[in-house]
């Protein structure tokens, strides 16, 4: 994902509008908008001064639009067998270490009748 649609969807997640954010980094929601179409690329002070308006640091900034393009291209190409069952694999076993042993138990036994329906 682009700096300028993270901001965009940062925003809007926000419930800001593009004159709250243009106004806070000092620039004008014209400009702003033109970030977050793609159609203009912004200095690092302006980077800096908009991710402070939206409550993160430049690196928080720059980590979640690595996320969300992880997450689009998870989302174009799902196959069974790659990366992005590793990844759910992954993720499945970090929530199962976190749970009680009761509820490690219960989700074992959900796991043992998944596997039995989906051989019937």
């Amino acid at each position: 994902m682009k700096i300028g649609e993270t901001i965009k969807q940062l925003r809007l997640e926000r419930g800001a509008t593009q004159e709250d954010v243009a106004l806070e980094a000092g620039t004008n929601a014209g400009n702003l908008s033109r970030i977050e179409r793609c159609q203009q690329q912004p200095a690092l002070e302006l980077v800096e001064k908009i991710a402070a308006a939206l409550g993160m640091t430049v690196a928080d900034l720059y980590a979640y639009a690595a996320q969300q393009t992880k997450i689009s291209k998870s989302k174009a190409k799902p196959k069974v067998g790659s990366k992005d069952s590793s990844n759910a694999a992954l993720l499945f076993r970090q929530g199962f270490q976190q749970l009680t042993p009761e509820n490690k138990r219960i989700a074992v036994e959900f796991i043992k009748v998944l596997n039995r329906l989906q051989r019937d």
